[in-house]
């Protein structure tokens, strides 16, 4: 079914084949531009649930985009997709992706942006986890979480058997690429393995990657495993 939620796609001249908004039009109300002042223009006038900016088509700053932005006051989420090996981190994008993609992971990466209903609750394993209440149920079992406790473990829940590493977690959580002190990171994951994990010691869903990151993994049920 079509989503109701407005997608601005910010792109270039491109050859037809190559343009992204006959893809974008199935999925979303799409709105687009090719220019920074159009841009910014449709984002005053009716603010979008994502902005995407197509960087390899376009002819301005994206850095400078997304400063006015945040300098306006308008927090509205910017997947940037890019050319090359580094994603240019920095910017100011929400999130980022690199070309060439399928259609279906850049379908996954605009719904994570998407704003969630407070009532909306995801539900991994036997993990239900409910924004509206920043909880946690796992049986009979609630618990209750910080503000980033939840934040952190919505984060995993949307990118099920993804490793994310801790410079992403950082920016995606803190909103910083300051690693050289990731205390702050360790305690967070030490208390949402308490409130997911039956053993803590032996954690079945949030998984560490040795010098990398974290994995958020589903444990198969044991008739799954034969």
């Amino acid at each position: 079914m079509r989503s109701s939620h407005v997608v601005l796609l910010v792109e270039g001249r491109k050859r037809t084949g190559e343009r992204l908004a006959p893809i974008l039009g199935q999925e979303y109300d799409l709105s687009t531009a090719r220019t920074r002042r159009e841009a910014l223009a449709k984002i005053h006038e009716a603010p979008p649930a994502v902005v995407v900016l197509d960087a390899p088509s376009l002819r301005f700053s994206r850095r400078r985009f997304c400063e006015t932005l945040e300098s306006n006051g308008l927090d509205v989420p910017v997947l940037l997709l890019y050319e090359g090996n580094e994603a240019p981190e920095g910017v100011g994008a929400r999130a980022y992706l690199r070309h060439p993609f399928s259609s279906q992971k850049l379908m996954n990466r605009i719904s994570w942006l998407l704003p969630v209903p407070d009532s909306e609750v995801l539900i991994r394993g036997e993990l239900v986890f409910s924004r509206e209440r920043s909880s946690v149920t796992r049986g009979e079992r609630e618990s209750h979480l910080t503000p980033k406790q939840a934040e952190l473990l919505e984060l995993f829940m949307r990118h099920p058997g993804k490793v994310l590493t801790r410079k992403f977690i950082m920016k995606q959580v803190w909103d910083t690429d300051f690693l050289d002190d990731t205390r702050t990171l360790d305690v967070h994951i030490h208390w949402v393995r308490k409130a997911i994990e039956l053993d803590t010691g032996s954690p079945q869903y949030l998984h560490t990657i040795r010098g990398v990151g974290y994995r958020f993994q589903v444990p198969s049920r044991p008739d799954e495993d034969h």
